[in-house]
């Protein structure tokens, strides 16, 4: 039970952790029925034969216990195992003590010595001639040896853990509704999460980290990234996307390990810095909730890296083998075109002034925070030239607009666009919506191909592959792995950058960094074609428009 509830959180070792407090409770409490049935010894032996078998062969037993302690972690463990961390360097400097007497009161009950005598053999001074007493000197040597071998390697030389706690910058709604519960349910606890944020966070999201059981610390935008840098913990860059250069290239020169939620920046001239200079994200994690987790099915069908497989399932259970997906890809044959819907609901558009920052200002850029999905998508699919842009139509959900110009006398940025365009004769179509009505809510795309079709349903985490015009099978996240960890919204996300702040990027990198800076070239230059061709914005009260009348966009 022990073992199977420390697998829920992370690890450097080769095997499962046993936390060493378990250890020390165990040997206290062990010390505790040692000591009282010395206490009581008079009492109890030679009331009834089978007592004292028994006791002896309790006594022998413990005594055996406690020396083979002693001789596998004190001694033998760094011979045997090639690779292992201890919690603390002082963790078998605490422990040995209480062994050594446990050891000596088992001795004192096996010999039918007091303990007083017993420890008068073991510093050197055994009457002549008394083999148990030399026995006893004899020991007490072995035993003076392993405790300065113990005292020598806690001082340092033994490597530590490497620090799990996680550092968490900006305390909004990604923060308090999708990373929390995640790490929460990845078996990360109060003590585990620091949430760093500035002094403008309001009450509320406030109370909604305490609720989430996260540490809150409250800074300055200057001083927010201290925490991280003092501590040196893995940070997870969830500020408002404004901030997200500055504070990646802070971390990365202080070689602390890092993650960065999307989109990286929206600006192309820090996009050009990080394409010239890779290296600021080589400790960085591009974080992208559907190439990495909704549509995970389709990355891994497209880019079939290890680090993927271990989150997915499929039916047949063939599907994910390396001969098979190169079988469906030849199958399926040449991509005609693309056509991916992300349309979300009143329910879950912002509100109030949650997200507000990403409405603002009243542009198209700032939609990018919800259209980087869809063209993420697009883009593991149909690989990095930069589509042509057809065709567009943008829309503006009034009610919100209404609400945001009282409250700040701002225009919000559009809440709805279709658009259209066509790279290496593959037609591409997408549409982004918010403040749908929810029965029009839908995340799905469809891949046509010439022999078939990839169907991904975004909510369910699948994708549906169909060739020559039947069902070949699905792939989805596997929701019954790692104890059904992996059923929380962001696990799986999260589990990869855990992964990566532990151990790594190993041979390849499993992000979307190069991937995630195409895309959002791609939205520059729609927006750029938007704005060219002045392409209407029209407003709708309840659902967006539903017709086909994109506006054109000119070729440049």
């Amino acid at each position: 039970m022990v073992r199977q509830r420390i697998t829920a959180r992370p690890t450097t070792n080769l095997r499962p952790d046993f936390p060493s407090a378990f250890t020390e409770w165990y040997f206290l409490a062990l010390l505790a029925v040692v000591l009282s049935v010395y206490t009581a010894r008079s009492s109890l032996v030679g009331r009834h034969p089978a007592v004292d078998v028994l006791l002896l062969g309790g006594e022998w037993l413990f005594l055996v216990e406690a020396n083979v302690w002693i001789f596998y972690y004190c001694l033998l463990r760094g011979f045997l195992e090639t690779r292992y961390t201890i919690f603390h360097p002082a963790e078998y400097l605490l422990t040995l003590p209480v062994v050594l007497t446990i050891i000596a009161l088992l001795g004192a009950l096996i010999s039918g010595r007091h303990i007083s005598a017993l420890l008068v053999d073991a510093v050197g001074n055994p009457e002549r001639g008394d083999p148990v007493g030399i026995g006893v000197a004899i020991a007490s040597l072995f035993y003076f040896g392993v405790a300065i071998t113990v005292v020598l390697s806690s001082h340092p030389g033994i490597e530590t853990r490497l620090p799990q706690n996680l550092i968490i910058i900006g305390a909004g709604d990604v923060t308090i509704n999708r990373t929390l519960p995640a790490l929460l349910s990845l078996g990360y606890d109060r003590d585990d999460i620091v949430v760093a944020t500035v002094e403008q966070t309001s009450e509320s999201d406030r109370a909604a980290i305490a609720r989430r059981a996260a540490r809150l610390v409250v800074a300055s935008p200057d001083t927010v990234l201290q925490t991280s840098l003092r501590d040196r913990s893995p940070t997870i860059i969830a500020s408002p996307t404004y901030a997200h250069f500055r504070q990646l290239v802070t971390l990365s020169g202080a070689g602390v390990r890092f993650a960065v939620e999307k989109p990286i920046t929206w600006s192309r001239a820090e996009r050009d810095i990080l394409r010239a200079e890779p290296g600021l994200m080589s400790n960085g994690f591009a974080l992208s909730y559907y190439t990495l987790e909704k549509a995970l099915p389709l990355t891994y069908l497209m880019n079939p890296l290890p680090a993927y497989r271990g989150f997915l399932t499929s039916e047949p259970g063939s599907l994910l083998d390396s001969i098979e997906l190169a079988t469906v890809r030849e199958r399926l044959g040449r991509l005609e075109s693309v056509d991916v819907e992300l349309l979300e609901g009143r329910s879950r558009s912002p509100v109030g002034d949650s997200r507000l920052w990403t409405e603002l200002p009243g542009t198209l850029r700032p939609f990018v925070e919800t259209t980087v999905h869809p063209l993420l998508v697009i883009r593991h699919v149909v690989g990095p030239g930069e589509p042509t842009w057809t065709g567009c139509s943008i829309g503006r959900y009034t009610p919100r607009a209404d609400e945001i110009r009282a409250a700040t006398g701002q225009e919000i940025a559009p809440t709805w666009i279709v658009a259209e365009g066509v790279t290496r004769d593959i037609r591409l179509r997408f549409s982004v919506g918010k403040y749908v009505p929810d029965s029009l809510a839908t995340r799905r795309a469809v891949f046509a191909f010439a022999r078939g079709t990839i169907a991904c349903d975004f909510d369910a985490r699948s994708a549906t592959i169909t060739t020559d015009g039947g069902l070949h099978g699905t792939i989805t996240i596997d929701e019954n792995a790692a104890g059904g960890r992996y059923r929380k919204n962001y696990a799986v996300l999260m589990s990869m950058f855990i992964d990566f702040s532990l151990n790594g990027w190993g041979p390849v990198r499993f992000d979307d960094f190069q991937r995630q800076l195409d895309a959002l070239d791609w939205w520059d230059t729609l927006c750029d074609r938007v704005d060219e061709a002045g392409v209407p914005l029209r407003p709708y009260d309840e659902a967006p428009p539903q017709d086909d009348r994109l506006s054109p966009l000119r070729d440049t």
